[in-house]
């Protein structure tokens, strides 16, 4: 998958809603308005960036303060973070969030789902009830299903148990996702409870930005996986 053209593709999206967007109406699911949205994605942009230039942690503040208008910091940290994912090496070793990917590679699929997910909660704030981005398609939007498994759930540490095996089904690209009681993947035990959308809609769901999908089964499992810590 050529995750920065994905990412060029749906950052200059955020740019282009960030233009018309009211900054001081809040957005559906996280707390901030718009102007501290543009701040926090463009704040992470540079982290990246920083992150994957430097092989080091960088500092990052959640919401910056940076003294200048959302829309121009957010084009700001946009180009900076392109360009710098445009000049390293994918291959070459750097600091990244991973306990197994440790290349600057990294930067560009984390970067991408950070901007997708945020590109939903810009548009969240003039439509509650606002669909998946549409500048990529489903088998992205599993993708990213998948990277927030692969790069967060080794990171959360001891979870507890969630009761029963868990099968998350994507309807339109066809991707599985299974988590035993004890969160392994591909647990090959009968699934008790089961979560079907379009894989958008997954992507938003286990984000816990939209609820748009079909649950069966375990009901409890589900709300102990839906409420478990494993998102940041």
């Amino acid at each position: 998958m050529d995750y920065l053209r994905h990412l060029e593709i749906v950052t200059g999206a955020f740019l282009s809603d960030l233009e018309v967007a009211d900054l001081a109406a809040s957005c559906a699911s996280i707390g901030w308005t718009t102007a501290e949205l543009a701040y926090h994605l463009g704040g992470v942009h540079g982290w990246a960036a920083d992150c994957a230039r430097e092989g080091t942690r960088a500092h990052r503040e959640n919401v910056p303060k940076p003294g200048m208008p959302p829309l121009e910091f957010y084009a700001a940290e946009r180009a900076t973070l392109l360009n710098t994912l445009r000049t390293l090496d994918p291959a070459a070793a750097t600091y990244t969030l991973s306990t197994s990917d440790k290349t600057v590679g990294f930067w560009h699929r984390r970067q991408l789902f950070e901007t997708l997910v945020h590109l939903w909660d810009l548009r969240s704030a003039a439509d509650r009830d606002a669909p998946p981005p549409v500048e990529v398609g489903p088998e992205v939007h599993a993708d990213g299903v998948s990277e927030l498994f692969d790069v967060f759930l080794p990171r959360a540490g001891l979870l507890a148990p969630l009761g029963g095996v868990i099968r998350l089904d994507a309807t339109d690209s066809g991707d599985t996702w299974v988590f035993g009681n004890d969160w392994q993947r591909d647990d090959p035990e009968p699934p008790t409870a089961t979560v079907k959308a379009a894989a958008g809609d997954l992507l938003l769901y286990v984000w816990n930005r939209a609820d748009r999908v079909e649950r069966s089964g375990d009901l409890d499992a589900l709300r102990r996986f839906e409420k478990a810590p494993v998102r940041p």
